[in-house]
Formats: C-alpha cells, sequence, structure tokens
C-alpha cells in the first residue's frame, strides 16, 4: 500500500516528531509497503507561530495532490483537512496531545495574568482547537499515543470511540546497543550516596517545569550535595533557577546536545526524573530506563504503558530523602525488548490501520 506520513518538523533524529514518522516508515518498508515519511518544511521565511499550522497545512495538500493518490495519509489532526481527504482516506495519528497541550498553554498563560499576550494566545487557540477536532472527524482512523491518550480520546469523544487505535513509541534499533552497554556497566546506588539527577526535555510549561523547580529548591536544601542537570532544556531555563544553583555548581545547564552524546550523558547521571503534567510518550523515558537508571516519574505519557516492564526502575515522583537502587529488569526475558520494537509496532500499525493488507 502507498502511504503518506507526515511529519511537521524536519526529517531530523534529534526531532521526536520526526523520528516516529522516519522509523515507521522504515518499518512499514521492511512490510512490503510503499511507505513515504515527508515534511513541509522548510516554510517561507515569514512563518509566524500564529499562520505555522496553516502554513504546514497547504504545504501538505500541494504535496499531496502533486505525489497522490495514496492508500493512507497519516498526519496530525490539525492537517487533516478537507482538501487532503481527496488525495487519500486520513488517518490522524498522535505525536502529542495536541488539544491538551493547547488547554494546558492558555490555562498556564491566564494563570500568570491577563497579559494582552495571554489573551491573544487564548485567542488564537480557539482556531488551532477547532481544526484538531474537524481532523478527528474526517480521520478515518484515530491513532492514540499511549493508554493514557487513548482513555482520554474514550473518555471526551466517546462517539469515535469504534475509530480509535492505540499505538506506541520506541527507540531506533540502532542506538540501542550503546544504551545496552550503558546499563551494564551501571552502578548501584547505596543509602546515602550523592546523586546525579537527570531531566531531559524542553523548557516549556507541559513538561512540569513549575514542579521540577519545587522539587529542586527543596531537593537542593536538604540535600546540598546532590547534583542536577537539564538537559536539551534551551536558553530559557537558566531565567527561572536561582543564581546560587548554577554559581554552587548544584545545577548544571545543558541546553543541547546530538544523538551520539545521548549514551555518555545517560552513563554520567544515576537517577531520572520525569516531571510533565500532559505527554505524549516522553521517548526519554525508553532511553532512561533501558540505560539502567531509575526514573522517578508523574503519571503522563508512556508510564503506564512502561511501568509493567519496568516495576522497579520506574517509581512515583517525587523521588524520596534516600535513594537505594535494586536489581534491573531482564528486558529480553520480561518481553519488552519484543513489545518495543519498531518491527511490532509496524505490525500492529498494519493491522488495525491498513486492515492487514498489501
Amino acid at each position: 500500500m502507498r502511504v503518506l506520513l507526515v511529519s511537521h518538523p524536519p526529517l531530523a533524529a534529534e526531532l521526536g516528531a520526526a523520528q516516529v514518522a522516519m522509523s515507521l516508515a522504515a518499518a512499514l518498508r521492511a512490510r512490503g509497503h510503499d511507505a513515504v515519511a515527508w515534511s513541509p518544511e522548510p516554510l517561507p521565511a515569514d512563518t509566524r507561530g500564529w499562520n505555522l499550522w496553516l502554513r504546514q497545512r497547504h504545504a501538505i495538500e500541494r504535496f499531496a495532490a502533486a505525489q497522490g493518490p495514496f492508500d493512507v495519509i497519516d498526519t496530525p489532526a490539525i492537517s487533516a483537512s478537507r482538501r487532503l481527504a481527496h488525495c487519500g482516506p486520513l488517518i490522524a495519528r498522535s505525536v502529542q496531545p495536541e488539544l491538551r497541550y493547547l488547554l494546558h498553554g492558555a490555562r498556564h498563560d491566564l494563570l500568570r495574568g491577563c497579559s494582552p499576550r495571554a489573551l491573544v494566545n487564548a485567542a488564537l487557540a480557539g482556531p488551532r482547537a477547532g481544526a484538531i477536532v474537524a481532523g478527528w472527524r474526517r480521520a478515518r482512523v484515530i491513532l492514540c499515543l499511549g493508554s493514557q491518550e487513548l482513555a482520554w480520546m474514550r473518555r471526551r469523544f466517546p462517539r469515535w470511540s469504534r475509530k480509535l487505535r492505540l499505538y506506541a513509541n520506541t527507540l531506533p534499533a540502532a542506538e540501542r546497543p550503546a544504551l545496552a552497554e550503558v546499563r551494564r556497566q551501571r552502578q548501584r546506588i547505596a543509602a546515602g550516596d550523592t546523586v546525579r539527577f537527570l531531566w531531559i526535555g524542553r523548557w516549556t510549561a507541559h513538561k512540569g517545569t513549575r514542579r521540577l523547580l519545587r522539587f529542586l529548591a527543596d531537593r537542593l536544601a536538604a540535600s546540598p550535595g546532590d547534583r542536577v542537570t537539564l538537559a536539551g532544556c534551551g536558553p530559557l531555563a537558566e531565567r527561572d533557577l536561582r543564581p546560587e544553583w548554577l554559581r554552587r555548581e548544584q545545577v548544571e545547564l545543558v541546553p543541547a546536545f546530538k544523538r551520539a552524546e545521548l549514551p555518555a550523558l545517560l552513563a554520567s547521571h544515576q537517577v531520572g526524573l520525569f516531571t510533565s503534567d500532559v505527554e505524549g510518550w516522553g521517548l526519554n523515558l525508553n532511553e532512561m530506563l533501558e540505560s539502567g537508571m531509575p526514573v522517578y516519574a508523574t503519571e503522563a505519557g508512556a508510564v503506564a504503558d512502561l511501568r509493567p516492564f519496568f516495576p522497579w526502575s520506574l517509581l512515583p515522583f517525587p523521588p524520596p530523602a534516600a535513594i537505594a537502587t535494586g536489581p534491573l529488569e531482564d528486558l529480553d526475558a520480561n518481553g519488552y525488548l519484543r513489545w518495543s520494537s519498531w518491527a511490532a509496532i509496524a505490525g500492529a500499525y498494519e493491522r488495525d490501520v491498513l486492515g492487514g493488507g498489501r
């Protein structure tokens, strides 16, 4: 079957949504399908936040019309337009909970004060929310990323329950050997040890940055010898941190890092933190857990999906005062490596989305 998988971000391995589209396309090709991942980037230079989704939508429509028809067009819901539906059946595949992100962002802005910027952002969220819901309505299948999003969609949109499907996310197979080696070398933490924590993510409200800052204040006061690294956070995190944390080197900022640098970053830290209020999957969960880290996590993203495979390593946030690690799970024996593979995800996609056909 001819399958078009749309990624809004450029097709780069460092970008999570693009990585999903590329990995899924490759896995579907391995199963005999004509699957292509495509991005509307680069967009015109005058593209701004308010018209980004419209520019993306129009570029996708032009590409699909020129290259179609397709047996399936797999796209984020906001781009599942009426014109795009003329080029092939639509699959609204989530790479992040778009509507929940909009609602969370608008609520966060308004709680900080009804500034002109907050009011403008709230107004701009309306058309985007309408486009997302319209995309779900047009789609033949709504593919939810993880069981938490599937449950949320069933509660909020029960009329679409019959076309809701579940899929998972995972790491590219080529990245796993390096993480497995970090796991083999992982040293246990004994009670009373100073701890190096690692938090990975963009510095944005839905990642639970306020929760993280409260944790830092409590932890670094009670355990001043502990250290926390915020990685992939960009330049915005520094303005929210207490200057003394940076001055005393209790908190280290790694604004950006390359994929090749990830194993060393994981190996140099002992405990992972995951603080999201709302999350799509949170592939950094897979990365930290597969590297042998215990991860203290909020109930967001893929936590519920991963917990059965990591009963000793995936723990509730916040961490206790004394952290001591136990034995690591056997990821081969417990079925994680079979379940968490692009071959398995593509097989489920073929069954649930393509109907098993070629």
